[in-house]
């Protein structure tokens, strides 16, 4: 009956109860008379079958037992045990009998451990108080821990925060195993906050100040992974270094070097990482390992789909499903598309429906096609009757236009995709649609995973696969480690594969177009330009050059912009005559990449008179890449993701930090580009 009372949940409530009334009363015969109505109420809602006689006796013992441990301000916060009644003195609980004739007979409680009361006292005292008592050293620091984390379970994050800080005041309190659990949690706090900057100065100051210990070990490791993140590769791998130096054998630091090689885009020396410290770990036949193990096992076979595991669990197995069926994915053989010459208008036909149908292939909301579609219909009517104005191009021949056309058999199926999976394309070259439907909505996702798994033939549709890498953008998991190359990655391939099976079937001689234009080519384009970035990301710089110059073939326009990748690509290849000719094809470009890029080629390649009239272009295009070129230290202006400004600072410092180090090794190309000023008409504009 005891293991059943203390294994109750709402044990926890009677215990804070009983703590609260300590530390309002302060007063041992007014607990005492007040907590039996309270562990009657406790032992109806558990429905333990207790005597009246056994819940007080109960009722006494637990209570003496509370009281004692209780850190209370009665007695200056520590505990105060109550004596144990003698044999023959009164019984405790008022029976009137001798202690031996009554109560000493019952099983005795386990005693509490007055560290375990002390979150219940934080929880009971105003912050204020909390904070002197902390900031004076009086609460054991594990019990810190636990009251932080049971605020934040209740949504308090600034009381959670209030109770950890002070062991991070002026001084630190102390470097031994549960600070660094304290620092864990502060830094997750600080995290969630977004107080990035606060986080990192308490962890510089740690790996300053802390002697070598679990506490510096932790915090070595936390800036190991920021420092990745900021691109700070040698910073990372030094602050790895340090805290191995400091906790040799902890299971964290295999799990940190993994992080960091999958980082770096190294699967298979994470995987050879991976096994050698589920060797070691397994050595240690220690408890509590098990998930650790069973984590590098699985980096050891399949690093990323690993990767993509651990995240989709966090967030409550999102997309899980949907990993799962990747493998079978990938096992299809690949459909039959066709390039076929775009459709042609038909006055008497439906052309409101494709019209509509065009519109959403673009991202537009249904809202705006059903206000815009009849404006269109007539001026397309219009141009198809041949009765529009000469400025509408009814006289001229339109470019030849070809579109990637599903087999018939998908037609239908992607209609019917289109009904539960709501979110929609993304508009122009976004990302994600604009305020979509939620993908990875439980019900939402029930939608469309289960219309997969009754159809797995929509994975052969380029048009569902587009879908589906979109929808990875919209996950919470999507910038995470790994994520895109295990969830994202097989979807766009696939895409591209079929993509280009059907070019090569329509124009074995490659010079077939497919333009962004046509609502119809753009889910095989995104797939396509999806690949590209994906490739830069991982380091596979020729698979990245590849995909770049098919973009360009099959769409010239280029509305991705991948035409700027591709001129750093050439440029670090020393290919210098691929360089000029890709910028020979977009002469008034505002990317600096092109004006820039095909200043440094010419002087690479002997060309002085040409690459000085090509630095005046670059100059006057787009003057402040030239600022930021020349100087030795720039400071990086804000930068907003969502939206830079062509000509701006922002523009100028992101060229110069992923080009000037090619500048710099060419000294004569530093010394044009200085001695080129904007013209003044440049400067007037």
């Amino acid at each position: 009956m005891q293991e059943e009372l203390l294994s109750q949940d709402l044990m926890g409530d009677l215990v804070e109860a009983a703590v609260g009334r300590i530390l309002a009363a302060g007063d041992l015969d007014d607990f005492l008379a007040w907590f039996p109505d309270e562990v009657d109420r406790f032992c109806l809602l558990t429905h333990l079958p207790l005597h009246a006689d056994d819940r007080k006796g109960l009722a006494v013992q637990l209570g003496r037992s509370i009281w004692g441990a209780t850190p209370a301000p009665h007695n200056g916060f520590k505990p105060q045990p109550l004596p144990k009644p003698g044999r023959n003195a009164p019984c405790h609980c008022g029976s009137g009998l001798k202690y031996k004739q009554c109560c000493a007979g019952l099983p005795s409680l386990p005693a509490l451990n007055p560290a375990t009361l002390w979150p219940a006292v934080l929880e009971a005292l105003p912050q204020r108080d909390c904070r002197h008592l902390v900031a004076a050293g009086r609460v054991p620091v594990e019990s810190l821990v636990v009251a932080a984390e049971e605020s934040m379970e209740l949504g308090d994050s600034r009381k959670a925060m209030g109770v950890l800080e002070p062991l991070f005041g002026d001084k630190l309190a102390g470097t031994g195993r549960h600070y660094d659990q304290a620092l864990s949690l502060l830094c997750d706090l600080y995290d969630d906050a977004g107080w990035t900057g606060k986080k990192t100065g308490l962890l510089e100051r740690v790996t300053t100040e802390a002697s070598r210990s679990e506490l510096r070990s932790e915090a070595f490791q936390r800036m190991a992974t920021i420092r990745m993140d900021r691109g700070d590769r040698d910073g990372a791998w030094d602050a790895f270094r340090r805290a191995q130096r400091d906790t040799p054998g902890d299971p964290s630091i295999g799990m940190l070097e993994v992080h960091l090689l999958m980082s770096e885009h190294q699967p298979e020396r994470a995987g050879e990482s991976a096994r050698t410290w589920r060797k070691r770990l397994m050595k240690l036949n220690a408890e509590g390992l098990d998930g650790v193990i069973d984590y590098l096992t699985a980096v050891a076979e399949n690093p990323y789909r690993a990767m993509a595991e651990i995240l989709n669990e966090v967030i409550g197995g999102a997309g899980q499903r949907l990993l799962e069926a990747l493998p079978g994915v990938g096992k299809r053989p690949l459909p039959e598309y066709e390039v076929a010459a775009g459709p042609v208008l038909d006055p008497d036909g439906d052309l409101g429906s494709g019209i509509a149908r065009q519109l959403r292939g673009m991202g537009i909301a249904e809202e705006d096609i059903r206000e815009f579609t009849p404006e269109l219909l007539e001026q397309a009517r219009s141009i198809v009757r041949g009765d529009g104005s000469p400025d509408d191009g009814a006289d001229s021949a339109p470019e030849p236009s070809f579109t990637l056309r599903a087999p018939e058999r998908l037609r239908a199926l992607e209609a019917d995709w289109h009904a539960v999976y709501l979110p929609g394309k993304p508009f122009s070259i976004d990302d994600a649609p604009r305020q979509a439907e939620y993908p990875w909505d439980p019900d939402q996702e029930d939608a469309w995973m289960g219309f997969l798994v009754r159809h797995p033939e929509a994975f052969d549709s380029v048009d569902v696969l587009d879908d589906l890498a979109t929808a990875m953008e919209l996950h919470p998991m999507c910038s995470s480690v790994g994520f895109r190359e295990a969830m994202q990655a097989p979807l766009v391939e696939r895409g591209v594969r079929i993509l280009r099976q059907a070019v090569e079937a329509a124009s074995p001689s490659g010079d077939l177009r497919l333009p962004w234009v046509d609502a119809g080519n753009r889910p095989a384009l995104r797939c396509l330009a999806r690949a590209q970035t994906l490739a830069m990301e991982q380091g596979d710089v020729e698979q990245a050059r590849e995909l770049a110059e098919l973009v360009l073939a099959l769409n010239p326009g280029d509305n991705h912009g991948i035409r700027s990748p591709l001129m750093n690509i050439h440029l670090r290849a020393g290919d210098d005559e691929a360089a000029v000719a890709l910028a020979g094809g977009y002469e008034e470009d505002m990317f600096a990449e092109l004006p820039y890029g095909r200043v440094l080629a010419l002087v690479r390649m002997g060309r002085m008179d040409e690459a000085a009239e090509a630095a005046q272009v670059a100059v006057d295009r787009l003057p402040e890449v030239r600022r930021y070129l020349m100087r030795e230290r720039a400071r990086q202006p804000r930068i907003d993701p969502q939206y830079m400004a062509l000509g701006s600072k922002e523009q100028a410092w992101l060229y110069r930090d992923e080009m000037r180090d090619l500048w710099v090794a060419e000294p004569e190309a530093m010394v044009l580009i200085r001695r080129t000023r904007p013209s003044p008409a440049a400067r007037d504009g």
